[in-house]
């Protein structure tokens, strides 16, 4: 688990914690004019069910309202940031169209919500990032990575595709790299995500990497910061609304059923077996 940053910077010498809260998924510090948010589910690998979005959604509608955080900071616990959702809940909403809205509704709202958020949001990032975790750093304004970190869009191995990053992706990193990471599912390192777009930096210690990048904002005014992050953020939504649309339709398929049923039973599923020769 990332430690509580020990920033050089005199504006934060005097930081003191004001509380540590464990919810389900969630663990949230806030320290002075920094929040942290650590994810913490009961796996290692962190992943996204409905508890751990809608304790995030609560979380980030209280922090908007706290004027005295202009940070927030995003990582994860047991080594991982994050592997994405949930495939017990996946495996739900392939069954049950309602859920399945619910499911990916939390999770657009989630990332509208980090997009019109006044505050700069950081992700500390090491281990793996994978889909959904993935996506989420997307819509975050500074990205550190680890040197041994590792990032994937996996999805669609399952019949799901990544809605965020078919969307806003190709903005951020590339129209290449979206095909890339989206339809062929290739893991990247943190060195090739920073060559991309999708890392700002990649370090050998975490802490170090916040608490310099924290220094180097600093010098800025939160505001001007907040007005920058909101001009470059303006389009950022404009096709996302129909993906979410057509991924409740697309995980209720029968690719996604069989996809997911056969990711849970550790079996490639029918596509996979498909081979090229020559004649």
């Amino acid at each position: 688990m990332l430690k509580l940053l020990d920033v050089q910077n005199d504006q934060y010498n005097n930081l003191f914690l004001e509380k540590t809260k464990g919810i389900m998924g969630l663990l949230i510090d806030f320290r002075g004019n920094l929040a942290k948010v650590t994810f913490n589910s009961e796996s290692k690998f962190n992943m996204w069910n409905v508890k751990t979005m809608k304790e995030l959604l609560d979380f980030l509608g209280d922090v908007e309202k706290r004027r005295e955080i202009k940070y927030v900071l995003f990582n994860g616990n047991n080594g991982n940031f994050g592997s994405g959702a949930d495939i017990r809940e996946l495996n739900v909403a392939s069954k049950d169209r309602e859920f399945a809205s619910s499911f990916f509704g939390y999770m657009k709202d989630i990332y509208l919500k980090l997009i019109s958020l006044d505050k700069i949001t950081i992700g500390a990032v090491e281990g793996i990032a994978y889909g959904a975790s993935l996506e989420m750093l997307l819509f975050l304004d500074f990205v550190i990575a680890h040197k041994d970190s590792k990032f994937a869009a996996p999805g669609g191995k399952i019949g799901v595709f990544p809605p965020a990053l078919i969307t806003v992706g190709p903005y951020i990193i590339g129209f290449q790299n979206v095909k890339k990471m989206a339809m062929l599912g290739e893991e990247i390192s943190a060195d090739q995500a920073k060559t991309i777009g999708l890392v700002t930096e990649v370090v050998e210690n975490l802490d170090q990497g916040i608490s310099y990048l924290l220094g180097k904002l600093s010098n800025f005014a939160p505001s001007s910061l907040v007005l920058m992050r909101k001009e470059l953020s303006r389009y950022l939504v404009r096709d996302m609304e129909e993906a979410f649309t057509n991924l409740v339709i697309q995980v209720g398929s029968d690719d996604a059923r069989e996809g997911i049923n056969a990711f849970l039973a550790r079996v490639k599923p029918s596509w996979a077996s498909v081979s090229f020769s020559k004649s």
